[in-house]
């Protein structure tokens, strides 16, 4: 009869973690199930629906690599042929996209609890798999149609397929040629290269960590003249993943330096600087609190916590060379190195950093911290003596992650259900309007979603920017935008009998009211708000 294992504290600890997780990511799924969209995902929807020759020429257009718009086509395309999207059916094309970003956290909840927990164990795998999807900014981005949770996954994937040749570098793992763990990582990096910049900016620190440490490793072994292990075919797999991804990239190298001179010429991020590291800190860990001064206490108290405990496994892998200690400082390095990156491209090019391009080595990152935290955990567990203050930080992180993620996950379902609430008001009223209808906003964002929405269905509705002009991608992929430059267009149609309503966003909304009003006797009556996704405007239904 075989004997039973007792499940000790410390993994109950991590399936209760896990527990957390799935629960998160199935409530995740269920907000899902909306139509509600804003101005960047309105990018992904319209480049989605497009033949792959023509998506790839308009992302080769765009700031983004066309990998992630083919994974939504691919599953729009397939759900529609299974009658699971169109009329009367059971998801809109816009949920099937929502699906598709909650995806890659089921794959790595996946990894958490197989890879992961084989690796670190079963606590660490189970803390990893709750920050991946509760920590600050990420819940958000469960459901957001956006690149960011596959470049997250497809970046974790090739640290941890990495590290498994790693092992078999240092005679640790499986002998030969590693043909497995190869593959994996030149597909998830290749992946991650053409999802995301900043992705292939993280498995470029990915690869050059992997080939130092190999040569490292080697010379150490040489100069020692040990018995040491050398796993030299996993070492070529290893340099052939790599000229493999090398490979891959090259026939999109081109369209890289053409965008590289568009967003030289051009672009709209914000001059960066020494407050970008403090920006970059305060992303990682405000949480979703009502009070600021508590959410700024916490995330303070998190970054001491974690630079204690940095401190502490650096000192560990020197003294004690612990392999895990030296992983988990790899994985940790990804993103600091990421955010450097991208400040010296902003120094060298001109400012192409913002806070969420930190987020595909978000898996890295928080791979590590759940690892450092483990550690200290079970010494408590273990009853191991001295080292209290470890001791301390390790289950003082562990319980502050806990109540962030839990608060952060709560206000991201209030902000779900009330948005999804919202939406269909919105929808409501719009289906009140007839297409002959002026339509005019003041705001390029609404602009461009109002006639998404209005021309979902073969419409044929008009919506006017007013003086101004939209984007040329959205232009050329949304229907039914145009301009109207001078107010006496609007007075115009008033008088030729024409129903005009203003959608009006922002203050500015009141000024350009009253310039219609002195310039043409243009008067407005207010038909109520109403919300779209992040955007609130007001219905001016107009008259003279």
């Amino acid at each position: 009869m075989k004997k039973r294992t007792k499940i000790t504290a410390v993994q109950h600890l991590g399936i209760i973690f896990f527990a957390a997780a799935i629960y998160c990511l199935i409530r995740s799924i269920t907000l899902s199930l909306t139509t509600d969209i804003w101005y960047d995902e309105l990018f992904t929807m319209e480049f989605a629906t497009r033949p792959v020759k023509e998506l790839i020429s308009l992302t080769a257009r765009d700031v983004h690599p066309p990998f992630y718009y083919m994974i939504v086509r691919f599953f729009i395309l397939l759900c529609d042929s299974l009658g699971i999207t169109g009329d009367g059916a059971v998801l809109s094309a816009e949920s099937v996209a929502k699906l598709v970003s909650v995806l890659p956290f089921f794959i790595l909840m996946i990894y958490g609890a197989t890879t992961i927990r084989k690796r670190f164990g079963i606590l660490p795998a189970g803390i990893f798999s709750f920050a991946i999807i509760t920590m600050p900014q990420m819940p958000e981005y469960t459901t957001e149609i956006r690149m960011y949770s596959w470049a997250m996954l497809f970046v974790t994937m090739a640290l941890l397929h990495g590290l498994s040749l790693l092992d078999s570098i240092m005679g640790r793992g499986r002998e030969g040629w590693n043909i497995i763990d190869g593959l994996m990582l030149w597909l998830s990096t290749t992946a991650a290269a053409y999802t995301h910049y900043y992705a292939a900016f993280a498995i470029g620190i990915i690869y050059g960590i992997l080939i130092v440490w190999m040569l490292v490793y080697y010379m150490r072994v040489a100069k020692k003249k040990t018995e040491g292990k050398i796993g030299l075919k996993a070492a070529a797999t290893l340099i052939v993943a790599l000229n493999m991804t090398i490979a891959s990239y090259i026939p999109w190298v081109s369209v890289v330096l053409r965008q590289v001179g568009a967003v030289k010429a051009n672009y709209w991020i914000q001059p960066v600087g020494i407050r970008s590291f403090g920006s970059a800190i305060k992303h990682l860990f405000k949480g979703y609190f009502t009070n600021d001064l508590l959410a700024v206490v916490i995330a303070v108290l998190l970054f001491v916590l974690v630079a204690f405990l940095l401190v502490r496994t650096v000192l560990r892998t020197i003294r004690a060379k612990e392999i895990t200690d030296a992983y988990t400082l790899f994985a940790f390095s990804v993103l600091p190195l990421v955010v450097l990156t991208g400040l010296i491209a902003s120094i060298l090019i001109r400012p192409v950093f913002v806070n969420r391009y930190m987020l595909p080595a978000y898996g890295c990152f928080w791979l590590a911290i759940s690892v450092m935290a483990s550690v200290e955990i079970d010494r408590v567990y273990k009853r191991e003596k001295g080292q209290l203050a470890g001791k301390i930080a390790g289950v003082l992180l562990a319980v502050l992650m806990i109540i962030v993620g839990a608060v952060d996950y709560r206000a991201f379902i209030g902000n779900e259900e009330y948005r999804m609430v919202n939406i269909e008001k919105t929808l409501d009223m719009l289906g009140g309007i007839n297409s002959d209808t002026i339509i005019i906003s003041n705001f390029e964002h609404v602009q461009g979603l109002l006639s998404y929405y209005l021309n979902k269905k073969d419409g044929d509705y008009k919506v006017y920017l007013y003086a101004a002009w939209p984007e040329d991608l959205i232009k050329e992929t949304v229907p039914g935008l145009e301009t109207i430059e001078d107010p006496i267009d609007i007075a115009n149609y008033l008088d030729a009998g024409k129903e005009v309503l203003f959608l009006g966003s922002f203050n500015s909304r009141e000024d350009i009211l009253k310039d219609w009003n002195e310039q043409y006797k243009i008067t407005s009556e207010n038909e109520g708000s109403y919300l779209m996704e992040r955007y609130w405007f007001d219905v001016f239904r107009l008259s003279r």
